[in-house]
């Protein structure tokens, strides 16, 4: 994939260029370009062949830049995040941070990548990120007392997402419980947050985020999934490197205070994303499966289900909204 990339950086312009040309640019064969072409094809990259011209990339190509991120940081994150990495290919943001965490406090530092081989999901699911198409990021934190509400982080986390989106220019972002985002009916971005704890001691979380930016119909045709992107959300596609800069930005300012206020500061704020309230899901768990109605969170972050004449409360579970059956 690190060659395909070669060949990015020569179409970031969006103007066409021959095949011959950057072939003689990178010093390999025409039929090697060929072949990088239809592997970012493949992937969900928006390569177009055009004739007697060569090859065009619609809109050029945004490479992530650690220089322009931490430029675009606000000051307290400044001082919050003591590293950034930047991957072109790695497995997963997150394994990074977590191979890292063996060796070293991971404490404020953040990753990038502009391509995931191995990005993971909820339940053992993959991220899916065409390259260029959105960010893959992840920020290592460590609670050195706490919260009792440490299980509704995942619901901060994703206050923080709908805070940068607001500030990119997106309205009507909703939560579905517990990590994922979405717009207009469909998700744009997810969360996963993995943690390491002592029992009374500090814990130590990874906190990875998958935003899907702006989303050719390659790309969408390989998600499994009705997505959408900020693209959609705001009108237009930001820059990434500015959308990371505010993504980190609001997530370290609800990192902050979460650790002292828990989750009791922030529960009028989900209510009002809340995307499941009042609708009939499935709630799916290894033991069973119930059906009702989504009644909110409680103090804790559970997810409160109406069935059977009274009001349960999950603390996991996959949703089913009654529209996706």
């Amino acid at each position: 994939m690190q060659k395909a990339f070669a060949l990015l950086d020569q179409l970031q312009d969006g103007h066409a260029h021959s095949g011959e040309d950057i072939a003689a640019r990178l010093g390999v064969t025409r039929a090697a370009i060929w072949n990088h072409v239809k592997r970012l094809q493949a992937e969900g990259v928006e390569i177009h062949a055009v004739s007697g011209k060569g090859y065009r990339l619609p809109g050029g190509y945004e490479f992530l830049n650690r220089h322009a991120i931490e430029l675009a940081f606000a000051a307290n994150t400044r001082r919050a995040i003591r590293t950034v990495h930047l991957d072109e290919v790695t497995d997963s943001t997150n394994q990074r941070l977590l191979d890292l965490a063996n060796v070293e406090d991971i404490q404020g530092i953040a990753w990038l990548a502009e391509y995931q081989k191995r990005g993971r999901g909820r339940r053992g699911g993959t991220w899916l990120a065409p390259p260029g198409s959105g960010l893959c990021l992840s920020l290592g934190w460590r609670f050195d007392t706490p919260p009792a509400s440490m299980s509704a982080l995942s619901l901060v986390v994703g206050i923080a997402v709908v805070r940068a989106l607001t500030r990119l220019g997106a309205s009507d972002v909703t939560l579905k419980w517990p990590n994922d985002v979405y717009f207009d009916g469909r998700k744009l971005a997810g969360i996963l947050i993995e943690m390491r704890s002592e029992f009374g001691g500090p814990c130590t979380v990874v906190i990875g985020i998958g935003i899907n930016i702006a989303l050719s119909a390659d790309a969408r045709a390989r998600i499994d999934a009705l997505a959408t992107d900020v693209a959609a959300a705001c009108g237009s596609a930001p820059s990434r490197n500015t959308a990371a800069a505010v993504i980190f930005d609001e997530l370290v300012i609800v990192l902050q205070d979460f650790e002292h206020a828990g989750f009791d500061a922030y529960t009028d704020e989900w209510q009002r994303h809340d995307l499941l309230a009042g609708r009939r899901i499935r709630v799916e768990v290894p033991e069973r499966i119930v059906s009702g109605i989504a009644r909110g969170v409680g103090a804790d972050g559970t997810l409160l289900v109406e069935h059977s004449g009274r009001t349960e409360a999950f603390l996991a579970g996959h949703i089913v909204m009654e529209s996706d059956a």
